[in-house]
């Protein structure tokens, strides 16, 4: 067998391509909407901004390697706000490095560990809360990369967000205040962009309300000036903007205040709605046409979401004003697109942000800072507005109606599970209001009062009517009960209980009445307000009977001395009284309007024409 030549190794000389070293000045990340970011600012100590490195008098930290691996892993990320926020946590990250002058590996995971401790518990104190998140989320992300998942794991978890971030807005304190001023601002802008003017003064500002916060808060005399001046600051582009910005003063001038009535009005539309910022945001004009859900509910039912209007977060519906306010608004927006020389368009959003390259963003962009409505707000009534404390109070007010978490899910378009462990504990504001009964019993109890009275008084005036109302009893229409009897206090009664007979019949028999003439009927009707038989009908005549019921007491509480009722007694029943016209003015707005006109004429229902007959009541 003859053995083969052996083969011969030949060598091809393939072209490759030249390896080109990037200078730290190319390092530039692109973030979408026209935003970079400089990954070369890591390579200095305490990550100064690009103006400050051109100075020349920044420190460079001998981390060349690394950063350059930082920009080889972020820059392939798409152009979008998550490749800006990996990059604005490890700025942050790189900063707590060097401000405790840390040594060594600058991804080891002690030096990972204190950085995240040390956020946590600013966040925990209510100062810079949304950092230790993004620093976790930067971590985290390169991490992964490296193939640190054990690493990972041993990093802390972030702390949760102050409840105050996200919890509902109490609706007589917080909300009651807020949407006056909201609405207030939102007229008030509108009303100028229609008349083609600019306002010199934010709307918000109030003096009274101003100088009231003022001497609660102790603020000094330069204090007053600077946060007075910025209700007129805001209202103009920032020397920055003019600088840097190709658009002219006057156009930068009308931007600067349409993008504050947008704000405005975009968290005007989140109180009514309770919609997500990321939906709200996203809804243009061709969006805006309504489908009505009866009741006088209606919902948007723009052509992206003709499927189910579910998909557009507003299943619960809002009223008709609101609708009028959007569609107002709308004719508005487009007053606003027109003086900026903008076509036009089914395409562009209800709530816009305008840039300082004149071009149309929505507010779920990240530089459209929607959160600047706070500095503002803050000044006048101490609270900030977020669309999720909206979202959380919609769901709360559903849960205290309904007290049923499937309706409640149905009504925030969520899972029955993420609902579910919303409230596994219960309703905050019910838990506060257990609370100020409890402490006022015990106050009145203290200062020598009956305890049984104690807790009556204090479950009256701390009750909540949204939640003393049983949600599925309100439909009087759907009912397949016995008719229903008007009560004297305009509460409508479905029928005494058996207990509520025997203890209707022993009274009557203390007051020498036949009660065999009027069988099953009860005429306690004072205790309407905490019997399970009651029922609330918006109807006109009964908000009339209601509203000249509440008149009498008033006017009898100025009759006290010649009254033989105790004086508590007035306040308690006008308090709940008071209550329950509020949510029947939430519920049917035009009968509430048409029978308070009746009364303000001084047209009151027939069986109060005198104080006589509101006075029966407290008697025997």
């Amino acid at each position: 067998m003859t053995q083969g030549r052996k083969r011969t190794k030949i060598v091809l000389n393939k072209p490759s391509a030249p390896v080109i070293p990037l200078r730290f000045e190319d390092m530039v990340l692109d973030c979408g909407n026209g935003k970079k970011s400089y990954t070369h600012r890591l390579r200095y100590r305490h990550v100064p901004t690009v103006k400050q490195i051109k100075s020349g008098n920044e420190v460079l930290a001998n981390r060349d390697d690394i950063v350059r691996e930082i920009h080889q892993r972020l820059n392939p990320l798409p152009e979008n706000l998550s490749k800006r926020h990996y990059f604005s946590g490890l700025v942050n990250y790189f900063r707590y490095i060097d401000g405790i002058g840390y040594q060594g590996d600058l991804f080891s995971n002690s030096g990972m560990i204190y950085c995240i401790k040390h956020f946590n518990k600013l966040s925990e104190k209510g100062e810079q809360v949304s950092k230790v998140k993004q620093i976790k989320n930067s971590l985290s992300f390169l991490l992964r990369l490296w193939n640190r998942e054990s690493d990972l794991r041993s990093l802390p978890e972030v702390a949760a967000r102050a409840l105050a971030d996200n919890k509902a807005f109490h609706v007589e304190t917080e909300l009651k205040p807020l949407s006056k001023v909201l609405i207030k601002g939102g007229l008030a802008f509108q009303e100028a962009i229609e008349k083609n003017e600019l306002l010199d003064i934010h709307p918000f500002f109030d003096e009274e309300l101003f100088t009231e916060r003022a001497k609660s808060h102790g603020w000094t005399l330069r204090t007053i000036a600077y946060k007075k001046n910025g209700f007129k600051s805001c209202m103009k582009p920032r020397a920055r903007t003019i600088k840097d910005s190709p658009l002219p003063l006057e156009r930068l001038h009308r931007q600067t205040f349409y993008n504050q009535a947008s704000r405005n009005w975009f968290f005007v539309f989140s109180m009514l709605t309770g919609m997500n910022t990321s939906v709200l945001a996203n809804v243009r004009h061709k969006d805006v046409s309504f489908k009505s859900i009866g009741s006088g509910r209606f919902v948007f039912d723009g052509e992206k979401f003709r499927a189910g209007y579910k998909n557009l977060d507003n299943s619960c519906g809002f009223s008709q004003r609101t609708k009028e306010l959007v569609i107002r608004w709308l004719k508005t927006s487009k007053v606003m697109y027109q003086s900026l020389g903008i076509p036009l368009s089914n395409e562009l959003p209800l709530c816009p942000f305008f840039n300082t390259s004149g071009e149309v963003w929505t507010f779920n962009t990240h530089s459209s800072h929607i959160g600047y409505i706070n500095g503002q707000l803050e000044k006048i009534i101490g609270l900030k507005v977020t669309v999720s404390r909206f979202r959380a109070t919609k769901s709360d007010v559903l849960m205290r109606v309904t007290e049923d978490i499937f309706l409640v899910s149905q009504g925030l378009n969520n899972t029955v599970n993420v609902v579910a462990k919303r409230y596994s504990s219960g309703v905050q504001t019910d838990h506060d209001n257990n609370l100020n009964a409890t402490f006022g019993a015990l106050s009145a109890a203290a200062k020598g009062e009956d305890i049984g009275k104690s807790v009556e008084n204090a479950k009256a005036m701390c009750s909540d009517i949204l939640s003393d109302y049983d949600y599925k009893n309100l439909r009087s229409r759907e009912s397949k009960e016995q008719p229903l009897m008007t009560t004297p206090s305009g509460i409508k009664c479905a029928g005494a209980t058996p207990e509520k007979l025997v203890a209707e019949a022993r009274r009557m028999k203390q007051l020498g009445i036949d009660f065999s003439k009027d069988t099953g009927r009860c005429t306690d009707f004072l205790s309407c307000f905490d019997c399970d038989s009651h029922k609330l009908v918006a109807s006109e005549n009964d908000i009339w009977l209601m509203l000249s019921f509440l008149e009498q007491i008033e006017d009898l509480k100025e009759m006290v001395a010649s009254n033989s009722a105790p004086k508590d007694e007035y306040f308690v029943v006008e308090r709940m009284l008071k209550k329950v016209l509020v949510r029947l003015k939430q519920k049917a707005p035009k009968n509430y309007a048409q029978a308070k006109q009746k009364v303000d004429d001084g047209d009151y229902h027939p069986l109060y024409q005198d104080r006589a007959s509101a006075s029966q009541f407290f008697k025997g």
